[in-house]
């Protein structure tokens, strides 16, 4: 990472620097888009969540399917990627949607999230991460966020890109 003149650097580890900037504390990674959210929809509008174990709340989250982007991989292959290797279900199409800054206050990099098209059933092997997939309505997508069900801000800010995205013709 290119060392900002005005940046202490607190903590470094092979993932990301800490720094200390103009008295503030800031995430740094290698990438400015340095994630991805899969956001898989099949034929018929259902939405694919994956539930999983995440260590940081000590419990399951339902969550669309998200991971790094590997360097040199953009994140229409990273998104088709952390789909396969977490579902085993392949990408038909990939497409886009946005950026999203998860906390802008603290971490530097963004994230990309992309709608994954779909069909079928999982074809291969998975790497074990998620217990089990959920296939979803629209509507059942946000009473579930309503009720309090999904919580990561990932999930909720790529469900409200993909809203958005809905009226555009070209999705």
């Amino acid at each position: 990472m290119k060392p900002d003149t005005e940046s202490e650097c607190l903590l470094h580890t092979p993932y990301f620097d800490v720094v200390k900037q103009r008295g503030y504390f800031i995430v740094k990674e290698p990438q400015a888009i340095n994630g991805v959210v899969a956001v898989p929809v099949l034929p018929d509008g259902r939405l694919m969540l994956a539930v999983l174990q995440r260590r940081a709340i000590g419990a399951q989250s339902i969550e669309f399917p998200r991971g790094a982007i590997d360097h040199g991989e953009s994140a229409s292959e990273a998104a088709a990627r952390e789909l396969r290797e977490e579902t085993g279900w392949p990408a038909l199409n990939v497409t886009q949607l946005g950026l999203l800054h998860s906390n802008t206050s603290l971490i530097a990099s963004a994230v990309a999230v992309c709608r994954v098209d779909i069909d079928g059933q999982a074809v291969e092997s998975t790497d074990g991460e998620v217990d089990k997939v959920l296939f979803v309505t629209l509507a059942q997508l946000k009473a579930m966020i309503a009720a309090g069900d999904i919580t990561d801000g990932h999930t909720l800010s790529a469900t409200m890109m993909l809203i958005a995205h809905a009226s555009s013709p070209s999705l």
